[in-house]
């Protein structure tokens, strides 16, 4: 789908994302579908619509996450195990060969207090990329608008096509009713008859290919809206006024000045020009050093820490007297624990605390040439956004400098085909005469009236047209269309 279809699709959305806003979600309504109703309900069951729309969620969640990032980490961790042979207790730090069972509890916490700018610049480059997916998301429900406003013209157009090939029907009906009591009184030839049951028939055929092409259009919109029986889908038929020609006289230059504040697509393509930037800033946050606060607390258990319940005294023996044999003791008593099985777990983890704070400074030397090639990539990065920036300008001037002169064409056509159908129904009024009274043939009275028919066909493709290309001037410069009388 080119840039321009997909623009000109925009128009009929401004309006009905500004009449639905704020609104609960429709239901399919059980008669009719007004133009409104119909875009508001696809653009909630189109799948790229939804797709862009949690595609904005997803850059949300990423904003969320770079705003937490000023917030200190902290995690917790136990663990429990069992020695065999030759170790070193947790608690005590003594080598021993017993089998042991030893558990640990910590947590710690590390708080960035400075990186370089990167968590400012991460910030403000995922609110510029959560807007830019917003955008995103509004030009998704403009474009399945495209499809939606299209069929739905188009249903509009092939009703009217029909009700001018229906007249025709009762037109040549009325005439062959006539013209067979001409033959039955002998006034007019069998041939004459002949020719006009003929081209009744004809009739019937476009009146029957006509229908079967609203039905055929109705089906393809009831496709686009994703409805599961269509069979009782039907339109509105609204009163749609010719609009005026006044956008026409407007400078094709200040529409495109005015639309690129308003239209999402140039919004979303100079957001991430501004992302770019901010991800160069991220980029250059390498070469500059980090700091950095630490923090932790843990405790140790041990099945070898004896329980101690109470104290004794005694005399410790330091010696003998060689002579007599009596042992020699300390002077005074020696204190001594009494120990009654492990000491408990509760005890152990409030006597066991250890605790930890720093500061870690990490400045970069050398890093093998990485912060180098991430800078340059998040610059070719920039200059690939503003190439796309550019082009996103270039085609949305290319489209409405040729929605502008699409209108001026459509004008003229307008005009020319009024005149047209304006000619050919006085021609056929005219031959009609003539051929009551018997002075014009039926060939030529049957190509007057297939000129007339023609003409009407051309006037109402030419007056949908117009007020299609009408309003694209419209919504560029007001970012909403009406497309009735308020």
């Amino acid at each position: 789908m080119s840039h321009s279809h997909r623009v000109l699709g925009s128009l009929f959305l401004g309006l009905l994302l500004h009449l639905a806003s704020g609104q609960k979600s429709p239901t399919p309504p059980d008669s009719t579908w007004t133009l409104q109703e119909c875009v508001t309900y696809a653009q909630e069951q189109n799948l790229n619509v939804k797709r862009t729309q949690l595609q904005a969620r997803q850059r949300k969640n990423d904003l969320q996450s770079a705003q937490w990032n000023y917030a200190p980490s902290i995690s917790g961790g136990f663990n429990y195990g069992w020695n065999f042979g030759l170790n070193i207790d947790p608690v005590t730090n003594e080598i021993s060969q017993a089998n042991r069972q030893t558990a640990n509890l910590q947590a710690q916490a590390s708080w960035n207090i400075y990186q370089g700018g990167r968590l400012y610049n991460t910030i403000s480059r995922s609110q510029l990329d959560y807007r830019a997916a917003l955008a995103d998301y509004e030009q998704a429900q403009y474009d399945i608008g495209l499809n939606v406003a299209s069929a739905y013209l188009q249903i509009l157009l092939n009703q009217e096509i029909a009700d001018v090939a229906a007249q025709q029907v009762q037109n040549s009906q009325a005439q062959v009713r006539r013209t067979r009591n001409l033959v039955e009184a002998g006034a007019a030839p069998q041939g004459d008859l002949l020719q006009l049951e003929a081209q009744l028939a004809r009739d019937e055929q476009s009146l029957v290919e006509a229908r079967n092409q609203v039905r055929i259009s109705e089906l393809q919109l009831a496709n686009i809206l994703q409805l599961e029986d269509p069979q009782d889908f039907a339109i509105a038929d609204p009163d749609i006024p010719i609009p005026s020609k006044a956008l026409v006289s407007r400078s094709p230059e200040g529409i495109f000045q005015t639309a690129l504040d308003n239209q999402p697509q140039v919004k979303a393509a100079r957001l991430r020009q501004l992302s770019r930037e901010k991800s160069i800033k991220i980029a250059q946050a390498g070469y500059l050093p980090s700091l950095s606060l630490v923090a932790q607390v843990g405790t140790n258990y041990s099945d070898q820490i004896p329980d101690v319940v109470d104290t004794r005294e005694e005399l410790v023996p330091i010696g003998q007297v060689q002579s007599t044999g009596q042992l020699v003791t300390t002077l005074q008593p020696q204190v001594f624990p009494v120990t009654d099985g492990t000491k408990p777990l509760n005890d152990q983890v409030s006597d066991n605390v250890n605790e930890f704070v720093g500061v870690n400074l990490n400045i970069p030397i050398f890093n093998r040439m990485t912060v180098r090639n991430q800078v340059q990539n998040a610059e070719i990065g920039k200059r690939i956004a503003d190439l796309n920036y550019q082009q996103t300008v270039n085609e949305l001037r290319q489209t409405i400098y040729q929605a502008h002169a699409d209108a001026k064409s459509a004008y003229q056509s307008l005009r020319a085909a009024r005149k047209s159908e304006n000619a050919s129904q006085k021609a056929l009024e005219y031959a009609r005469e003539r051929f009551e009274v018997g002075a014009l043939n039926q060939l030529d009275f049957e190509t007057a009236r297939n000129n007339y028919t023609q003409a009407r066909s051309q006037l109402l493709q030419a007056r949908y047209d117009f007020i299609f290309r009408m309003k694209v001037l419209e919504f560029y410069l007001t970012n909403q269309v009406v497309l009735q009388d308020e």
